[in-house]
């Protein structure tokens, strides 16, 4: 694997035309998961389908937009402008280096000036493309392995923490909290303002065999969408982005 451990020779000589650039989040994740719970999870994905590709995986990127999670310490956050303009000099550098795709794998949900910038970025530059595999993964049916809808530090994203950095979990602490309103009224208020611990889901109904079989489906989905995504973009191109995914 050609990654964030290599030498800047060994990275060249590889001729790698492609780049895994995964982004994550520092944030709370209520009083029984780590902060870095997103970056954990998407940097464990990256690794792997960097097994399966022919790709240069940079370093997960730990800070993106969560303000929705003030009011504790230990949630970082970038603002809105501040991750657009950072991302775009970002792959303007790997543009410059003479890469054709970017693969951003986003590893927290909240960020919404991710979609505005992808479209921007391809739109504005022809000899290098990004592709976001969750823009055509498919729907997984979620009710077949898991007991409760996926949140935030819910059942899903506590079994697939027990599945990749058991230690990390305070199972102690684990407390179950869904508040009575939707998720949409974060764009008006902190999470805190609607789960006094931060936590909305259940993970009490969490294990590690859940989340090994949720990282699974997760990975097998984010391959076939990386794979699909490039037939069409050589269909539009003439091949131009073509290397062998």
């Amino acid at each position: 694997m050609i990654n964030y451990y290599s030498t800047a020779d060994e990275i060249t000589e590889s001729c790698y035309e492609t780049v895994i650039l995964p982004v994550g989040s520092t944030e709370q994740h209520g009083p029984h998961l780590p902060v870095h719970s997103d970056n954990i999870i998407i940097t464990a994905l990256a690794e792997k389908l960097a097994e399966k590709i022919e790709a240069v995986l940079l370093p997960t990127l730990p800070y993106s937009t969560c303000r929705e999670h003030m009011g504790k310490k230990g949630s970082v956050w970038l603002n809105a402008d501040t991750f657009y303009r950072m991302m775009w000099d970002i792959c303007e550098s790997l543009e410059y280096q003479g890469y054709k795709k970017i693969i951003i794998l986003q590893g927290h949900g909240g960020i919404f000036v991710m979609t505005p910038f992808i479209r921007d970025f391809n739109a504005k530059h022809d000899k290098i493309k990004i592709i976001r595999p969750e823009d055509n993964m498919r729907p997984y049916n979620w009710q077949d392995i898991l007991e409760s809808p996926p949140l935030h530090s819910c059942e899903m994203e506590t079994s697939l923490i027990l599945y990749l950095k058991e230690k990390t979990v305070r199972k102690d602490k684990i407390q179950d909290y869904i508040p009575d309103v939707p998720q949409g009224m974060l764009n008006i208020g902190s999470v805190f303002t609607y789960s006094p611990t931060g936590v909305w889901g259940k993970p009490s109904l969490a294990t590690a065999e859940k989340g090994g079989k949720i990282f699974n489906i997760m990975l097998e989905n984010m391959i076939i969408a990386v794979k699909e995504a490039e037939q069409i973009l050589n269909m539009q191109t003439g091949g131009r982005y073509d290397n062998k995914l």
